[in-house]
């Protein structure tokens, strides 16, 4: 998930109170009439005697998206301020009137709704008309805002172009982007309210109660005191919560504010340790479970279940967390930094007694993979991690802490033999415990911290959801003239014909496009608006060149975009993961962004391989036969053979200090082994391991 780094308000006093009300009033809806927790109630309560119809209630999904957007737009203007120059202890009266009118604008659209799923169109009335233009103009605002100017200035042109080619009609315009289920409320806002909120609840509680920490120092205190310790923490760290955060920014924020300073303690030039950070924390985004809110919407374009993505990303993102890792290897050998003292680590022996810390990774990726809807997962996985951190607590007694852990495993076990499913009965436990652990910790004086940290998530989850919220709402807006005008197959055939369908020229400029968007759209959008263009003619172009079927092609096609559109939070110019690195590693950005990208080699060349080869996705149509076992073998050794030889050559270290010659043909041999051609890789192999051994032997000749 995308965020921007800007200014923020409303961290203190009574405005602080509000958002926090707010995002409780956010949450609950959520839980209670998006992800069915009334339904839950209902068919308890109805087990026991009480047939509570009124919990049968629940708003159309757009009613919900409009009302919750609604929310957060009324959010957005306390929380934002106009520009940076605007004192932030001060919030301005037209801030409260614009946040006003932008919730009032979206619930007209709650009320009038019947309207239109009678009619299927509104009359062209003054408020019919009024209420979307001003609805669309604060969107754009509360998005400029918390975003930047560049997203909602591109939806702001291309609505211009588009309103321009259909002649004027505002009725057809505020039908198809307000009214109907496209522009604001297409797939990707639905995805948002549906599936996403669920996770960063989930990654708001993780933080706040203290697992985010834990993870890193964990890592830490596991592989700190070996070469490179530091370094390779923050690739292991990020991997661990990349699987439960989804968002490249708030990975460096979370693992750097520990690992950064380190490096530079054990002798990191701080372009180095500004730069390792962001480039783990990158494919945070690229690893499963949890892969950023790009992900469920791919998962809705392809009309696969999300489990199908999180076993397609699995190899590609191990690739792409091994190429890192030899990077900061090769790089601690050159600068010669020696392992730190175990001293300054923390204690390996007291963080392994808590290691039940991490349960909530394992219960999410079984949950998932298990088939169980990705909210439900999430939801469900909650339960695990306040059992986990309330028992972590040495300032809980016992008796607290098996009343919190039998009170949420009672409601599992009771809601399950009350008539709900198994999934529904975690998904309802994993709820209840949130509350669960709040009500106990206002009675237990001890534990007054974890209701803190409990209600300080619905606050960070709810101003979390506001940039991806607006992203994928101004991106629903760019996509919803694309279908209006019927551009996006428009664009999609001149890309073809330009490219003569050459596979080739598809991927370079579908990579140009996320990386060009990138330096101003979130990854989010910046995938809705790619993949809406070149998705398509992609696809075909794989199908007819691999010999897949057209829905793996669609697969390959989709996640090339979604990987670069990842990657363009580590691209200069931009480069927001890098300049986050930047300012904890106090070093000058470019050098840092580029040391960044040379070590996420692998997340730039594992796209084009998986593309012209997709058993790396390990979801073919005809299921895993002997022949898939051996393509992905094979696509696995080749792509890690070419990380080695590149990474050695790139860094100037194979074994000890190379020169110029023998860097430039490791380039070159790791360039050669991505062809087609399977006799290549055990030649390229054998001159890499017999440069290898020349290093060392003239080293040690050097040495004597």
């Amino acid at each position: 998930m995308t965020e921007a780094l800007t200014i923020e308000r409303a961290k203190s006093g009574w405005l602080a109170k509000l958002i926090l009300v707010l995002g409780v009033v956010f949450a609950l809806y959520e839980l209670f009439f998006v992800m069915g927790l009334n339904f839950s109630l209902y068919t308890i309560l109805r087990r026991v005697g009480l047939d509570v119809k009124l919990l049968l209630y629940a708003p159309d999904i757009q009613q919900s998206m409009a009302f919750l957007l609604g929310l957060l737009m009324l959010a957005a203007y306390i929380v934002y301020p106009a520009t940076k120059k605007v004192k932030t202890d001060k919030i301005p009266a037209y801030d409260y009137v614009l946040g006003t009118a932008a919730l009032i604008s979206m619930l007209y659209l709650v009320i009038i709704y019947p309207v239109v799923v009678q009619y299927g169109y509104v009359e062209a009335t003054l408020p019919n008309v009024l209420m979307p233009l001003i609805a669309i103009i604060l969107l754009l605002e509360a998005s400029r805002r918390s975003l930047g100017v560049a997203l909602p200035a591109i939806a702001s042109v291309v609505m211009f172009l588009g309103v321009t080619y259909e002649g004027f009609n505002i009725r057809r315009f505020i039908n198809h982007m307000f009214y109907a289920r496209e522009g604001i409320f297409a797939i990707p806002l639905y995805v948002m309210v549906s599936y996403v909120f669920a996770f960063v609840f989930f990654g708001s509680i993780l933080e706040k109660i203290g697992i985010g920490d834990y993870i890193t120092k964990f890592v830490m205190s596991l592989v700190g005191h070996r070469w490179g310790g530091p370094a390779k923490t923050a690739v292991v760290a990020s991997a661990l919560m990349g699987t439960v955060s989804g968002s490249s920014v708030a990975n460096v924020l979370t693992t750097g504010t520990f690992t950064i300073p380190l490096m530079k303690r054990a002798g990191y030039p701080p372009e180095v340790a500004g730069a390792v950070e962001p480039a783990a924390s990158t494919g945070g985004q690229l690893m499963p479970p949890v892969m950023g809110a790009a992900a469920f919407v791919m998962a809705q374009f392809l009309g696969r279940p999300y489990r199908d993505i999180i076993i397609a990303a699995a190899i590609p993102a191990i690739l792409y967390f091994t190429s890192v890792y030899i990077f900061i290897d090769r790089v601690t050998k050159k600068l010669g930094i020696r392992p730190i003292s175990r001293e300054l680590l923390p204690s390996f022996k007291e963080l392994a007694r808590g290691i039940y810390l991490l349960s909530p990774i394992p219960v999410v990726t079984y949950l998932l993979l298990s088939g169980l809807e990705p909210q439900y997962s999430a939801l469900g996985a909650i339960g695990a991690a306040i059992i986990s951190a309330w028992i972590y607590q040495r300032t809980i007694g016992v008796m607290p802490k098996l009343l919190v852990t039998g009170s949420i495993i009672l409601v599992g076990v009771i809601s399950y033999f009350l008539g709900l499913p198994v999934s529904a009965a975690i998904f309802f436990a994993g709820v209840i415990s949130v509350f669960v652990a709040i009500l106990i910790g206002y009675v237990i004086r001890e534990s007054h911290e974890m209701t803190s940290a409990l209600l300080k998530a619905f606050d960070s989850s709810f101003r979390s959801a506001m940039t991806v919220f607006f992203a994928a709402s101004c991106a629903g807006l760019i996509q919803g003239v694309l279908t209006m005008t019927g551009w996006a197959a428009t664009i999609g055939y001149q890309l073809v014909e330009i490219s003569g369908g050459n596979i080739f020229v598809l991927m370079v400029t579908a990579m140009s496009i996320s990386l060009v968007l990138g330096m101003g759209v979130p990854t989010t959008a910046n995938y809705i608006i790619t993949s809406t263009i070149v998705g398509a003619p992609m696809a075909r172009a794989i199908a007819g060149i691999t010999g897949v079927d057209l829905e793996m092609a669609k697969l390959a096609a989709h996640m090339f975009v979604f990987y670069f559109g990842i990657l363009a939070d580590l691209t200069p110019p931009v480069a927001l993961a890098s300049y986050a690195g930047t300012l904890l590693a106090k070093s000058e950005f470019w050098k840092t962004a580029f040391n960044a990208t040379k070590y996420a080699l692998a997340g730039y060349l594992v796209p084009y391989i998986f593309v012209l080869d997709p058993a790396l996705l390990i979801l073919p149509a005809g299921g895993i036969t002997p022949y898939v076992i051996y393509r992905i073998a094979y696509g696995i050794t080749n792509t890690a053979l070419s990380i080695l030889m590149l990474s050695a050559g790139i860094v100037g270290w194979h074994g000890t200090h190379i020169g110029k010659l023998q860097r430039g043909l490791l380039i070159a041999l790791g360039i050669a082994n991505l062809t087609p051609y399977e006799y290549i890789t055990p030649i390229l192999a054998a001159a890499y391991v017999g440069l290898y051994a020349y290093n060392v032997r003239k080293a040690k000749v050097l040495s004597q």
